[in-house]
Order: structure tokens, then sequence, then C-alpha cells
């Protein structure tokens, strides 16, 4: 759903809400009969509340999901920034993607730089095909594919390394895939 649909959404349920608390208020007022004594406007207001109250909150609930998507969806885009490529932010090191072919490569300097030394003996550089690591065209720069990536996490079993690579799959190359399947336009291209 567009933004400028939601909240239009949002603006008509507001104001069906409004209406509903309204006529709660103007049937406990007359159910009730108010003198005007405070303690009889107390008991209304508190009547209308509760029973208004349900209304907005089914009214709300479904379009309060659909808005923490919509800003988690713009937070994530913040995290890309453009700079030779793109790169995200993976804990204060910055990871460089860029797309080939229509396909995005993540840069195997930094990817080595988040692992540390240790990665480089988990991992046999001769063995990887020429669709999973290589040079980066158009830059200076070797890289890995989604498969390349996929093998490079193969033998790791720590926690950090196992969220490193739920950040890759899940930020960088899980929106080009779905991208790729809906017939939308890849990201960042």
């Amino acid at each position: 759903m567009s933004l400028a649909r939601l909240m239009l959404v949002i603006l008509v349920r507001a104001l069906l809400c409004l209406l509903v608390s309204a006529a709660c208020y103007f049937m406990f007022t007359a159910l009730l009969g108010a003198t005007g004594q405070s303690s009889e406007k107390t008991v209304i207001w508190a009547m209308t509340i509760l029973t208004s109250g349900v209304v907005w909150v089914f009214a709300f609930v479904r379009p309060a999901f659909a808005v923490m998507g919509s800003l988690a969806d713009a937070v994530r885009a913040l995290l890309w920034r453009s700079e030779s490529g793109r790169y995200y932010a993976f804990d204060g090191q910055r990871i460089r993607v860029m797309v080939v072919e229509g396909e995005p490569w993540v840069a195997e300097a930094d990817v080595l730089k988040v692992l540390g030394p240790k990665a480089l003996r988990h991992l046999n550089w001769k063995q990887m095909s020429a669709d999973e690591y290589g040079e980066i065209s158009g830059t200076n720069l070797k890289g890995f594919s989604e498969q390349g990536v996929e093998k490079l996490f193969a033998g790791k079993t720590d926690e950090f390394s196992r969220r490193f690579r739920k950040c890759l799959i899940g930020d960088v190359f899980f929106p080009f895939r779905r991208a790729r399947e809906r017939g939308l336009p890849l990201p960042w291209t």
C-alpha cells in the first residue's frame, strides 16, 4: 500500500472513529439524563472512552502495522548510501555492494575485514567457481555473489558469522530476488 493511500485510510478511519465516539457520548448523555454535575460528566466520558476505545483499537491495528512496515523499509533504505557502488554498514564496518548483470556482488575486502583473518583459513579460493567469486567488472575489486557468500559461510557456526550471513542474505540478496520474482525494478540499478 502506498504511503498516500495509507494516510487516506488512516484519515477516513479517524473520522469514522470520531463519529462513533460522538454518538457514544450523546447516547450516554441521553441515557443518564445529564444534569450538568461534574460527577455525571465524568461517568459519561469514562463510558464513552471505554466503548468507543474498542472501535479505535480495531480501526487502527492494521494501519499501525502497515506504518511500522513502511518505517522499517524507510530505515533500511537509509542504511544504503552511494559511494563507488553501494554499501551497507554492519557493526560499524562498511560492506560495498555492486550490481553485476543484475545481480548483487559483495566486495571481498569488506567481507573479510568484518569476518577477520580467521575467515581465510576456512575458505578455499580455488574451489569457488566464477559465478561465486571473482573480479567485479568495472572496478578493481574482487567479490562474492550470493552463492559465494553461502559457500563462504558453510563452515561457520559462531553467532557473529551467522548474524553477518543473515544480514547479507536478508538485506542484500533477498531484495534482489524478491524484485526479480515480482517483476519489479531491481534495487540500486
